[in-house]
């Protein structure tokens, strides 16, 4: 695990702080006052007789129709509304601060955080006496101290794991968890290239209380991190959401009003009533009272409280039931317009139908194919125009700094190496965030079409687009001969000496001291102009190189970044397909039922109940 903060686990423990607290009565009021326990009694869970019973329905048509999928939905609905703790999913993308925020407000460095991602499983952090973590994969558990070493124990058991699913559980001597029966979920950023990255914190977001999303001032409010909150957050009536403006210190000074301004007009936008909050106090004038991690406690408290709380988790649960009922109404509806044939045409409707569903479903998904394929070209379009540009300043950069270099060879073998390598690495890090932000962003647009049309969701693939080998590799230098100026000068420099002063003592013999000294001057200038003409003869040679070969390096390099995001586009429409085709499998499924059972004529009347029946659960 990669930790920014080394001892981090040397921070005081709150019994350490309150043993001091007792011989500074300064500090023990600043401690009373954070651990204070509230004297309202809230009660977090929701139970009302008749809409349990109407939720208890609603799965027992799920069962008849033998629909898994809903009845896993269901399940989420129960717990849900069952749940006795406030839970707070914070989720966005990577590299936002979404760890580094949650050990704030837990009041000690626990997690992990590092410039890469290393969340790579939800964190469930709830309040215990005895801190521990307790690593939860399939059916297997197994408990660690809280340490470094049981971070990297887990981590390795991970990446073993073969794409197991699982969470980690942090329990945290901490009183904001253990007196507010509060419970954070800390989860892996949506575009990093983390396996199931999306699906987890589509999950924790499934069953939390509020959504804290986290924003990096340097980069705020990207296309997809708009997106993941409109369709992710705001769509799925998740009761409170909240943005965190964080590192707003690597902003200029003059700059975070404007920062801030712009973040606050783009959530005014989407009329959704978000707050906004800073992760840090003092850094702009006017935002005190929202600023910092007490503010954003402060909040989260202040809802859990809040009357509402309970009807908000009520009016969740209703908006997702009637996503079930109206899938169910759909079969129903389907199999009495089968019923209602004559007996020897039953059997050439329900094929019509099958048929009919079928083609009408093959338009929208090649209709959605062609269109993400679409998408997926004009990438391409992106990635030649700018890597054109930065092939032509990488170029200018070379060539400026051969001209001024003295020895040419000793420049193209150590420098020009190490310059490209650098150069590279940025490049395909730039190709890198850019892609994944557009294809996260082509990938919600789908996911959204899915939802209306056949309540489906495809988790984004997650392979890396702008490979790190292609642009780390060694750089092949040309076939090229070069001459080392440096030792040709210092030879030739003592050659000349050798003959000034030869020439001088052969002149001073015969009477001729000066001419002998004049000769042997004019020998080391004509040999200097001549190491000249040759060092610029050499950076001609390696221009002209230049020239040629790094618009070779970048297409090569372009070409696997193009192929490799060709294929994220092709696998998720593949997986869409199959998804699709599932859903049409169960409709027609649902047909052949209907087809079988229509002679019972008690059965038609049973289907029509239960369409009545899914109308009430509705209201």
């Amino acid at each position: 695990m990669f930790l920014k903060n080394k001892n981090f686990f040397d921070s005081q423990s709150p019994v350490k702080r309150e043993k001091e607290s007792a011989m500074n009565p300064l500090l023990a009021e600043n401690f009373e006052e954070e651990t204070r326990v509230t004297d309202s009694d809230v009660n977090l869970s929701f139970y009302d007789k008749a809409f349990m019973e109407r939720l208890q329905k609603l799965e027992d048509y799920c069962r008849e129709s033998n629909r898994k999928d809903l009845i896993m939905q269901i399940c989420d609905i129960q717990e849900y509304l069952a749940s006795k703790k406030f839970t707070v999913a914070v989720v966005g993308e990577f590299n936002r601060g979404k760890s580094t925020l949650v050990n704030r407000l837990i009041e000690r460095d626990i997690i992990p955080t590092s410039d890469i991602p290393t969340t790579t499983l939800p964190i469930r952090v709830s309040g215990s006496k005895q801190e521990i973590l307790n690593l939860r994969m399939g059916a297997e558990s197994k408990t660690y101290p809280l340490t470094e070493k049981s971070w990297e124990a887990i981590e390795k058991i991970r990446a073993n794991s073969k794409g197991s699913k699982g969470e980690i559980c942090l329990k945290r001597n901490c009183s904001l968890l253990m007196e507010h029966d509060l419970e954070i979920i800390d989860t892996p950023g949506v575009n990093s290239q983390i396996k199931g990255d999306f699906s987890m914190a589509e999950q924790a977001l499934s069953g939390c209380d509020c959504a804290v999303l986290p924003m990096a001032a340097i980069s705020p409010f990207s296309e997809s991190e708009r997106l993941f909150l409109q369709e992710r957050i705001i769509m799925k009536k998740i009761p409170r959401i909240m943005v965190v403006l964080t590192k707003l210190d690597l902003v200029e000074e003059n700059q975070r009003a404007r920062v801030i301004e712009s973040v606050r007009l783009k959530l005014e936008s989407l009329n959704a009533e978000i707050p906004l909050y800073l992760s840090s106090e003092g850094l702009v004038e006017g935002w005190e009272e929202k600023s910092g991690v007490k503010a954003i406690r402060k909040q989260i408290l202040d809802w859990m409280q809040e009357s509402s709380h309970v009807s908000l988790k009520k009016d969740r649960a209703c908006q997702e039931m009637k996503t079930i009922i109206s899938d169910l109404t759909a079969i129903y509806t389907c199999q009495l317009e089968i019923i209602a044939e004559k007996e020897e045409k039953r059997k050439e409707v329900a094929e019509q139908k099958k048929q009919q569903l079928l083609r009408s479903s093959q338009i929208q998904w090649d209709s959605l194919e062609i269109e993400m394929l679409k998408r997926c070209n004009q990438n391409f379009e992106w990635i030649r125009n700018m890597t054109e540009d930065r092939q032509q300043d990488i170029i200018e950069k070379l060539l400026f700094e051969l001209s001024h270099v003295t020895n040419p060879k000793d420049w193209w073998e150590k420098d020009y190496p190490y310059r490209m390598k650098m150069e590279m690495i940025s490049l395909g890090n730039a190709l890198e965030n850019n892609l994944h932000a557009f294809y996260t962003r082509d990938a919600n647009w789908l996911n959204q079409v899915l939802q209306e049309k056949y309540s489906s969701v495809i988790p984004p693939q997650n392979q890396r687009i702008a490979d790190k080998d292609v642009f780390r590799s060694p750089v092949m230098l040309g076939d090229v001969e070069l001459q080392d100026m440096k030792r040709a000068r210092m030879i030739s420099r003592i050659s000349t000496g050798a003959a000034t002063i030869g020439g001088y003592l052969m002149g001073g013999m015969i009477g001729f001291g000066p001419l002998g000294m004049a000769i042997g001057i004019g020998g080391g200038i004509l040999s200097e102009v001549f190491m000249n003409k040759r060092v610029e003869t050499q950076k001609q040679d390696l221009s002209r190189i230049i020239k040629e070969e790094l618009p070779k390096i970048f297409s090569d390099s372009i070409a696997t970044v193009e192929q490799n995001i060709r294929e994220a586009y092709v696998s998720t429409i593949l997986m869409m397909k199959k998804g699709c085709s599932d859903w049409v499998k169960v409709k027609c499924d649902a047909i052949d039922n209907a087809q079988k059972q229509a002679e019972d004529p008690k059965h038609e009347e049973s289907i029509r109940q239960k369409i009545e029946c899914l109308k009430k659960i509705g209201v």
